[in-house]
């Protein structure tokens, strides 16, 4: 387990590195820098200049780089090129909705996801197997920022039920949470067909166990022998699980932008077309950090709950 702990710390500190290297150098090849696009078309090429210095742009992209890693390594995510104010404080006023909306999507898609799996596996070819493998290939097949398009013609413009755009009122918690069903159910839905698909693979696989024929062969009730095989279907899906959670934070973006929602996936495309490279980098390592850390105390999880995959 200590060996296991290490890797997985060493594993967490490389990809930490990698991603940020990536972005850092990725963000900084886009055509213009923050000075140009900040400075606008009527700005001279001096006063281009002078601003590009105030920024600490005219340095090498390698002095960048180590003044960059020297600023995290102090904790310090910096200062936004575009209004001057720290990181931090962008990623904790934008982190709430995007967590949220995330939230939300996670508790959907994994409701309908392990529900209608289980469903479908323990009754293959019945009427909710077919219904299953309708929704999952709907679900699949159909892109977010369309489906979400749909839903906002349907429930929010014509039947009125919810908000087209954006959260109605800044800090009423129900009113928000309203605001988040119609997006949070279009991050759920391809989320949720891949569940059902792999849950009910994973039923699918106990069912011709050998401790569900013996169970069977002694009369024993059909649910007690359901209730045998989903728990021991379900540690089969944690990495799954974890993959589908810590990617939702990457999965807003596109929803935000279609509902107006002001998330972190709204923020990074602000600063990406803006040049805006602290902001830029902060929520990344913000993603990379979650997306890491769910994934390992998935592996930790399927490690302690199932006894054939410990190691001594």
């Amino acid at each position: 387990m200590g060996r296991y702990l290490l890797t997985q710390a060493l594993s967490f500190v490389i990809t930490l590195w990698a991603v940020l290297t990536l972005v850092f150098v990725a963000v900084r090849a886009l055509p213009g820098d923050a000075a140009t696009v900040l400075g606008g078309l009527d700005t001279s090429t001096a006063q281009v200049g002078a601003l590009r210095r105030s920024l600490g742009l005219e340095r090498s992209l390698a002095r960048q780089y180590v003044a960059y890693w020297g600023e995290l390594a102090q904790g310090n995510l910096g200062l936004s090129l575009r209004d001057q104010r720290p990181v931090t404080r962008i990623l904790l006023e934008r982190l709430p909705v995007t967590a949220s909306l995330a939230g939300l999507a996670f508790v959907t898609s994994l409701m309908l996801g392990v529900g209608l799996g289980l469903m479908a596996g323990l009754r293959p070819g019945g009427t909710v197997d077919r219904f299953s493998l309708l929704l999952t290939t709907v679900g699949l097949a159909l892109p977010e920022f369309w489906f979400g398009f749909l839903l906002i013609l349907l429930f929010a413009v014509r039947l009125r039920w919810f908000p087209v755009v954006g959260l109605p009122t800044q800090g009423a918690v129900l009113n928000d949470l309203w605001a988040l069903v119609l997006p949070a159910f279009t991050l759920a839905l391809p989320r949720a067909a891949q569940i059902a698909r792999l849950t009910r693979a994973r039923v699918l696989d106990e069912l011709h166990a050998d401790y569900v024929r013996t169970a069977r062969g002694k009369g024993a009730m059909v649910a007690g022998v359901a209730r045998h095989v989903a728990a021991n279907a379900l540690p089969g899906i944690l990495p799954l699980l974890a993959l589908e959670l810590g990617g939702l934070l990457t999965g807003t973006i596109v929803v935000e932008q279609v509902f107006g929602l002001p998330g972190l996936g709204l923020a990074i495309l602000d600063a990406i077309g803006a040049r805006d490279y602290p902001v830029v980098q902060g929520i990344t390592i913000l993603a990379v950090t979650i997306y890491v850390s769910v994934n390992w105390l998935a592996d930790l999880t399927q490690l302690l709950a199932d006894p054939r995959l410990r190691v001594a």
